[in-house]
C-alpha cells in the first residue's frame, strides 16, 4: 500500500526544521485543538493509495503518482520555486512559468475531495448518460449494462485520476494562468501558515483549491514559504489593491483564509499558536470565520 501526497513535499518542507513542522488541527474525539510540534513532512498531507489505479497490472498501479504528478508536475515546479525564491519571478524562463502554472492548476484536481467524492459522482453521471444514449438490440444493451455495473468500482476510481491528469495539463487552463500577472509579497520574518488545502483563490470555488478562471475577480494566492506569498491575477485593480495592502493585513488575510479552508495547518514553530488555535476552535464550533480576502 503506497501513501501519496496531495500537497507536494517540496512545498511543505519550506515550513519544516529537520523534516518536522508544528501542526494544528481540531480533534473531534478530544473536542479540542491539537498542537503537534513534531509533525513529519514525510507523513503530512498524504493518503494511502490516493493516486493508485485499480484493476491494472502491479507495475502500472502507481503511475499517476510516479509517472505523472511527481515527474511531470512536482519536480519541474520545485525547480521553478527555487528560481522564484532565489532570483524572483522575472527570472523564470517561459518553460518554467508553464511548469509553475501546471502546479497551480493541479491543486484543484488532486485534493482528496475531488478524487474520492466529486470524481465518483461525475463518473456515475457520465455512465448514466452513456446508458441513456445507448441503442441496439435489447440483449446487447443488457450485456453492456452488466459490464458497466460489474466494473463501476474501477470506473469510479480510475476515471477521476485520468481526468485529473488531463486537467492538470489542459493547455487553456495553463495559458490562462501563465497569462496572468504574477507577483510576491515578502515578509521580514516567518509569519505565513500553510494548510493541507494550500491554494487560496478568491472568489471561493465550490471545490477545495478550485480556481475560478472565468471570473475576472479571480486572484490566485499560494504561500510558498513562511516569509513569501505568491499572487496571480489578470485584473489591474486586484494587482494594485494586493500590492499596496499593508503586509500585516496580507498576513492576517492569508493565514485566516488558510485556517478556514484547511483541516490542518503548519508552521515552523509555536509562535503563531495563540493566533491559530482560537480560530481553529472557533471554526469547529461555528463561532469564528475569516473576514475574507
Amino acid at each position: 500500500m503506497a501513501r501519496h501526497h496531495f500537497v507536494p513535499q517540496f512545498l511543505l518542507r519550506r515550513w519544516a526544521t529537520s523534516g518536522k513542522s508544528v501542526a494544528y488541527f481540531f480533534e473531534a474525539a478530544a473536542d479540542r485543538v491539537i498542537e503537534n510540534p513534531k509533525a513529519l513532512v514525510a507523513s503530512a498531507c498524504q493518503i494511502a493509495d490516493l493516486n493508485t489505479f485499480f484493476g491494472v497490472r502491479a507495475a502500472d498501479r502507481d503511475f499517476p503518482e510516479t509517472g505523472f504528478f511527481t515527474p511531470i508536475v512536482d519536480t519541474p515546479a520545485a525547480r521553478a520555486l527555487d528560481v522564484i525564491l532565489e532570483k524572483g519571478i522575472r527570472s523564470l524562463t517561459a518553460a518554467q512559468r508553464v511548469d509553475w502554472a501546471r502546479l497551480l492548476v493541479s491543486f484543484a484536481v488532486r485534493t482528496p475531495e475531488t478524487l474520492r467524492d466529486m470524481g465518483p459522482k461525475e463518473t456515475t453521471k457520465a455512465v448514466d448518460l452513456v446508458e441513456a444514449a445507448a441503442s441496439g438490440p435489447p440483449d446487447d444493451e443488457r450485456k453492456v449494462t452488466a459490464i458497466i455495473q460489474a466494473n463501476m468500482a474501477l470506473f469510479k476510481r480510475n476515471f477521476p485520476l485520468r481526468a485529473a491528469m488531463e486537467l492538470s495539463t489542459d493547455p487553456e487552463k495553463l495559458a490562462a494562468v501563465d497569462g496572468m500577472t504574477w507577483w510576491m509579497r515578502r515578509f521580514r520574518r516567518p509569519v505565513i501558515l500553510i494548510g493541507d488545502r494550500p491554494l487560496l483563490t478568491p472568489p471561493r470555488a465550490p471545490s477545495p483549491c478550485g480556481i475560478p478562471l472565468n471570473d475576472p475577480k479571480c486572484l490566485i494566492v499560494l504561500p510558498i514559504s513562511p516569509t513569501v506569498v505568491f499572487f496571480a491575477s489578470s485584473t489591474p485593480k486586484i494587482w494594485d489593491k494586493t500590492r499596496t495592502m499593508p503586509l500585516s493585513k496580507v498576513a492576517a488575510m492569508v493565514n485566516e483564509e488558510t485556517i478556514w479552508r484547511s483541516s490542518c495547518v503548519y508552521f515552523p514553530n509555536k509562535t503563531l499558536g495563540s493566533f491559530v488555535m482560537p480560530r481553529i476552535g472557533g471554526k469547529a464550533t461555528g463561532t469564528w470565520q475569516p473576514n475574507g480576502p
